[in-house]
């Protein structure tokens, strides 16, 4: 079995693209609002991004060989229904939350008290 440095089945390709186009996007916010030829940065950034995804996609990839053995994995039921639990009982914690302290109804309190004799 070889070592491809991947991350969770994801290589350094894919990586580069989500580096580059998260850059590119927040480029390109940031120059929106100015003023002068500076402007068109986040229009060539976008465009830079779009050449460097259409380039790694194109580029061949290497071929690997499968592992001739197959390990299977009969606990992923079990995390993926504690996933589920904890998920849930994270909702429940923020709508209980959100009930109890952020929905608390705040009374104004009268500056001074107003005599009517």
């Amino acid at each position: 079995m070889t070592d491809h440095n991947t991350v969770l089945g994801v290589g350094i390709g894919l990586f580069l693209i989500i580096l580059v186009w998260a850059l590119s996007l927040f480029l390109c916010v940031v120059f929106s609002r100015a003023s002068g030829a500076i402007s068109n940065v986040g229009i060539v950034m976008i465009l830079f991004a779009l050449l460097f995804s259409v380039i790694l996609l194109v580029l061949p990839r290497e071929d690997f060989e499968e592992p001739s053995t197959k390990v299977y994995d009969y606990s992923i039921i079990f995390r993926s229904v504690l996933i589920a639990a904890c998920a849930l009982f994270l909702v429940i914690g923020l709508v209980a939350y959100l009930a109890a302290h952020v929905m608390e109804p705040v009374f104004a309190k009268p500056i001074r008290r107003l005599k009517l004799t």
